[in-house]
């Protein structure tokens, strides 16, 4: 146990009020569990509700349902910056070797690229729907060749240090082993199952990806964080 001295007094750490940083860090499993519950939440919308069958996915863009949906995944991508910190801050004793960092920067980074990306499907897509739905339709080759491109590999990233993140978790054993397990698991069934908008089998991958977030930062809520020296 570590001592603070306050006016020549000693006091235990744990007496002493957490300072802002640890709040911050804190707050951050708050953060992945409401950034799990939009993310799932955004899926079951765009599944359930937007009309991308009836519409077509061009007009499916200018919708209500399609605001909500790409706002709630705005949402949760960026309270998963937030929630990676408290999800790491957690167990970044256990998982505080050279790969555990590297993993938390490279999913950090992958995540603030990802949300760019849905920055664009919040304000940009629906704006080409209206001015330039050739981009959106394929029929402007070189625009949309870039955009798919682009959109990859800020996907690739996410993927990447998802995983990487999901290993160095399960290997820290701080939280019940099956969220890391869920939350890799849920890379390969977003990649390898149909990723047609608005369909069941693209909304499955992200939703297990939301569950396993939500539940990494339940479980960090009842976890002390592991910076306290002892």
């Amino acid at each position: 146990m570590t001592t603070t001295q306050q006016q020549g007094i000693e006091v235990p750490s744990e007496a002493l009020p957490p300072d802002g940083l640890s709040r911050f860090v804190g707050a951050g499993a708050w953060a992945a569990i409401a950034s799990g519950l939009a993310l799932a939440a955004s899926l079951l919308v765009e599944w359930l509700v937007v009309p991308f069958e009836r519409l077509g996915q061009t007009e499916a863009y200018l919708t209500g349902s399609y605001l909500l949906s790409s706002g709630l995944r705005l949402l949760s991508t960026i309270l998963l910056l937030w929630g990676l910190i408290g999800i790491y801050g957690r167990q970044s004793r256990e998982a505080g070797g050279t790969f555990g960092l590297l993993a938390f920067v490279v999913a950090f980074l992958g995540t603030a690229l990802q949300a760019g990306e849905t920055w664009a499907e919040v304000f940009v897509y629906p704006t080409f729907a209206r001015v330039a739905p050739n981009i959106l339709s394929g029929h402007a080759t070189e625009a949309s060749s870039f955009l798919v491109s682009s959109i990859f590999l800020c996907a690739l990233l996410l993927s990447l240090g998802t995983i990487l993140f999901g290993v160095a978790t399960y290997v820290a054993r701080v939280y019940p082993r099956w969220a890391p397990l869920l939350l890799i698991v849920s890379i390969p069934v977003t990649m390898f199952l149909p990723g047609t908008s608005g369909t069941f089998l693209e909304s499955i991958g992200p939703i297990l990806f939301g569950i396993a977030v939500a539940a990494l930062g339940f479980y960090a809520l009842r976890r002390a964080p592991s910076s306290t020296s002892s």
